[in-house]
């Protein structure tokens, strides 16, 4: 893996900013420690030097001050190095008891560094000390210290405790970005690999999907269904320009026929309007499968939904069953209906009509003399279910999914007129809807339900 690669992907800068922000927030939580131990350490500090300076100035104001510099002298001399430091110093700055004069005549804190004696050189020299400084008559001075050393070894630990962790997130952020890094240029690489094979003519092939199904994961499955949609998609252009090629070779051979028949054979006015009228008729059923076809297109593109209004759906079935019921008595067949009052919904009364029309016309169609039909219209709740049935010879369960598919045919012979495109038009305009269309056993006959949301 390049690094230039590794640093410009988006995982990598992700995991970059997460650190940074992680980063930040260590240092805000690491300074905050440091300043209340150092804060806590330093007010215990200073609240066992005021307990004690104040136990020295209740001692002087009781008694005097011999017993003050005696008491002073006994401390320091009892305590061990480095717990208490006194001093007692006059108006001249004359230290009078205790070994602690390295501070100044003023009321309060003081820090003093101790400095090491001429004389008799402190062990402890150089050391900081907390002072408490206070005032007693006669001009007097006392000083009550004790080592800090301790808050500052505290403090100075947090720090380095803080640094030593910082350091380790950096470089467990480092290890762990790249890592992650890594892993996510390899799915990467892999989808890149695949979809090159995809655009290169495999169209069978699909991205790599893994167990841990994160978001790349999810990405690729829909992707996958995706590619299996236009993959079904492709298939069906093929069927259809295969269809089409085969429905409409018959029309235009007989076209040729008879155009070929009239310019070959001498013939009276009579007979040409006969062959002219027979070619017109051909012309025709041609140019009614293309039609059927760019309204089928139309339809399956979905720009029909943005006309979509509040249509009264037991109108438009009620019309449809008016406008047919001669038809089918003509034929010896009898509908019965039973349509629900005011159902509406929201779509396109048009293909709402045309549908309703194409499902009634085939049942009335490949049905015999004294079949009778069914139509129903009832609502549920927020379903509604248009039902179609007949008790005709019905369909084999293998090919009711077949008859949506366009130009699909039960008769293999085609000598009935008719296209299959139909059930083809029904199925664009179900899917328009966001409905369902069912083929059921009637038993005996045929059942359709065409089955949408009101909402």
């Amino acid at each position: 893996m390049k690094l230039p690669s590794l640093v410009h992907n988006i995982s990598f800068k992700l995991s970059a900013l997460y650190l940074g922000l992680f980063l930040v927030s260590f240092l805000v939580v690491g300074e905050t420690v440091y300043w209340l131990t150092y804060h806590t350490l330093e007010q215990q500090l200073k609240n066992t030097i005021e307990i004690e300076a104040n136990r020295l100035k209740a001692e002087y104001d009781s008694d005097d001050i011999d017993e003050l510099k005696d008491e002073i002298d006994e401390v320091s001399d009892s305590r061990s190095p480095g717990f208490f430091e006194y001093g007692l110093i006059d108006r001249n700055g004359n230290l009078i008891a205790g070994n602690l004069a390295q501070f100044q005549a003023a009321e309060g804190w003081q820090t003093v560094i101790r400095e090491p004696s001429v004389n008799t050189p402190e062990p402890n020299a150089g050391e900081f000390l907390r002072v408490r400084v206070m005032a007693l008559p006669d001009q007097l001075w006392l000083a009550v210290g004790r080592n800090s050393d301790t808050v500052e070894n505290a403090g100075n630990a947090i720090i380095k405790a803080f640094i030593e962790g910082f350091m380790l997130i950096i470089f467990l952020g480092m290890i762990g970005g790249f890592y992650i890094s890594r892993t996510f240029l390899k799915k990467i690489q892999r989808i890149t690999t695949s979809t090159e094979m995809i655009i290169a003519g495999d169209l069978k092939h699909r991205l790599p999907v893994s167990k841990s199904r994160d978001e790349l994961d999810r990405l690729a499955i829909l992707l996958n269904l995706m590619l299996d949609k236009i993959g079904a998609l492709i298939e069906n252009v093929q069927q259809v320009s295969s269809d089409i090629a085969h429905d409409l070779r018959t029309p235009i051979s007989h076209l040729k026929f008879r155009l070929e028949y009239a310019v070959k054979r001498p013939l009276s006015e009579e007979q040409y309007k006969e062959r002219i009228g027979f070619a017109i008729d051909e012309v025709d059923t041609i140019l009614d499968t293309f039609s059927a076809m760019l309204r089928i297109s139309q339809i399956e593109s979905g720009s029909r939904r943005s006309g979509f209004k509040t249509v009264n759906l037991s109108h438009i079935i009620a019309s449809v069953t008016e406008a047919l019921y001669p038809v089918a008595e003509e034929q010896g067949k009898k509908i019965h209906s039973s349509i629900e009052r005011d159902v509406t919904i929201i779509g396109d009364k048009e293909l709402l009509t045309q549908l309703a029309f194409n499902l009634l016309e085939n049942a009335i169609v490949h049905t015999p003399e004294q079949t009778p039909i069914h139509v129903g219209l009832q609502s549920s709740g927020n379903r509604i279910d248009l039902i179609i049935a007949d008790h005709g010879p019905g369909i084999a369960e293998e090919h009711r999914q077949k008859v949506f598919q366009r130009f699909f045919r039960l008769e293999k012979s085609r000598s009935t007129p008719g296209n299959g495109l139909g059930l083809s038009i029904v199925a664009a305009i179900a899917n328009l809807h966001e409905g369902t269309l069912t083929l059921l056993d009637n038993k005996p006959g045929l059942k359709v339900v065409f089955s949408l949301s009101s909402k």
